[in-house]
C-alpha cells in the first residue's frame, strides 16, 4: 500500500495545476532546516486559477482519480487539505518531513495503516508513531523504503522517511526544541501577497551538492520562489542571492539568454514565446530576480496543453 503517497500529494497538485491553508508557520519548522516548501491549499482554492483549473482536471480524467483517492482514504487532496509544509536539511531524505493539515477520517486512515506491510507502532511520549515498508520503492541499498508518520493532532499528520526526523518534528511542534521562527529565509517571499506556493532555501550549495543540472544554483547562497495570485493576475517571483555581485551578473546573463531563446521560438512555439515575453529579469547588487505575471487563463491553458499523460501520472501517484 503506497501510503507514502501523502508525501507525494504536492507532486499530484503540481502536475494537475501550476501549484496549490494558511500561511507558512515557521514555528512549526525545525530551526535546523535549511529549506522549506509550503503549499497553501486554502489560498489556492480562493483563486481564479483554481476556478479555471478544476473543469480541466475533470476533462483530463484527473478529478475522477482524486475522487477515487478520497473514497479510499477519506479525504480529497484538494478539497480537504488546508496546507502542506515540507522541510529538511541538505539532501538527506531521512531528515526531511512533511506536515499535512486538513480534514481526515483518523480512524479510517489508522485502519489502513494497520494493513500496510511490516506495520509497527512506536510509542514516543504521548504520540503513537507508525512505521511501514513500501517494497515498490527501493533505497540505495535495495531495501524497500521505510516511512514513519503520526497524527500529531486529528487534523495534522507528520510524515517522513526517518524515525529520528519524525521524532524531531514532533519535538518542534511540542516546543521542546528550536524552531525556525527567527530564521531568515526570504522576507519578500515570506510576505508575498496572495501566495499559495513558497519555496525557500539557505546555503543551497549544501542542498544541491553535485547535482549535474544545478550549475547556476551552485553559485548562489539563497533561493526563494513564490507563486500566487494578486489583483487577478497569476505571478511567479523567483529570487537568487549570489555569492557576489560579479556572480549575480553572470547568472543574470545566463538567464537572459534562456529567456531570449524561448522568445525566439515564436514560429515553432508561439505560446511559449508569448509567455517568455512576460518575464521580467533584473539584477541589483548580488540578487537576481525573475518575475512573471499573466492572466490565469493563459497559464492554465498552456499547462493543460503541455501536460503529457497527466491522468496516468496522477493514477501512478495515487494508486494504493
Amino acid at each position: 500500500m503506497k501510503m507514502s503517497m501523502l508525501v507525494l500529494i504536492v507532486g499530484v497538485l503540481l502536475v494537475a495545476v501550476p501549484a496549490l491553508g494558511g500561511p507558512l508557520a515557521k514555528e512549526q519548522v525545525s530551526g535546523g532546516a535549511n529549506w522549506v516548501v509550503h503549499v497553501d491549499v486554502e489560498q489556492f482554492r480562493t483563486t481564479r486559477m483554481h476556478q479555471l483549473a478544476r473543469p480541466e482536471l475533470e476533462n483530463l480524467g484527473i478529478e475522477k482519480k482524486l475522487r477515487d483517492f478520497a473514497t479510499l482514504f477519506s479525504f480529497h487532496p484538494i478539497d480537504d487539505l488546508r496546507d502542506v509544509t515540507i522541510y529538511g536539511k541538505g539532501q538527506d531524505r531521512k531528515k526531511a518531513v512533511a506536515l499535512i493539515e486538513g480534514t481526515f477520517d483518523k480512524e479510517r486512515l489508522l485502519a489502513l495503516l494497520g494493513m500496510a506491510p511490516e506495520h509497527e507502532d512506536i510509542q514516543y511520549g504521548d504520540i503513537m508513531l507508525h512505521k511501514w515498508v513500501d517494497e515498490s520503492k527501493k533505497d540505495c541499498d535495495g531495501a524497500g523504503q521505510t516511512t514513519y508518520c503520526c497524527f500529531y493532532q486529528d487534523d495534522l499528520i507528520v510524515m517522513g522517511a526517518g524515525l529520528d526526523g519524525v521524532k524531531h518534528a514532533v519535538d518542534v511542534l511540542d516546543g521542546t526544541t528550536a524552531d525556525a521562527a527567527n530564521q531568515v529565509f526570504s522576507q519578500a517571499i515570506e510576505n508575498a501577497k496572495g501566495v499559495f506556493l513558497q519555496v525557500m532555501a539557505n546555503n543551497i550549495r549544501e542542498t544541491i551538492a553535485d547535482h549535474p543540472k544545478a550549475a547556476v544554483l551552485k553559485q548562489a547562497d539563497r533561493f526563494a520562489l513564490a507563486a500566487g495570485e494578486a489583483q487577478g493576475k497569476f505571478y511567479i517571483d523567483w529570487r537568487l542571492t549570489a555569492k557576489s555581485e560579479e556572480v549575480a551578473q553572470a547568472i543574470n546573463k545566463i538567464l537572459d539568454g534562456i529567456i531570449a531563446f524561448a522568445m525566439l521560438t515564436g514560429e515553432e512555439d508561439p505560446k511559449l514565446a508569448e509567455l517568455a515575453a512576460m518575464v521580467e529579469l533584473s539584477c541589483q547588487q548580488n540578487i537576481v530576480r525573475v518575475y512573471f505575471e499573466s492572466d490565469p487563463a493563459c497559464v492554465v491553458k498552456f499547462l493543460v496543453e503541455r501536460c503529457e499523460c497527466p491522468s496516468k501520472i496522477v493514477e501512478e501517484i495515487l494508486k494504493p
